[in-house]
């Protein structure tokens, strides 16, 4: 998907009018967007289109899921480093 598309998809005519419609979330070294659209608040990252995290009722449910998706995936980078 393309981010003219990803804009489009989510009611935005711009990729560039998407993103400055957007709040950032910071977590260490990842930044994740969240977006209100007509579906709800958007969480995705800019570098995985095909695959955001979904709408939520409200950007503290958003930012809250974006911030379990960092935990999980650092916690199991944790596990998977102790193993070898």
């Amino acid at each position: 998907m393309t981010r003219k598309q990803f804009a489009h998809k989510n009611g935005f005519s711009t990729y560039h009018e998407m993103q400055t419609s957007s709040r950032v979330v910071f977590k260490d070294t990842s930044s994740w967007l969240v977006t209100l659209t007509e579906y709800g608040f958007l969480a995705w990252i800019d570098t995985s289109l095909e695959k955001p995290l979904g709408y939520f009722d409200s950007f503290e449910l958003a930012k809250q899921e974006i911030l379990d998706t960092i935990n999980q995936a650092f916690e199991a980078t944790e596990i998977t480093s102790e193993l070898n």
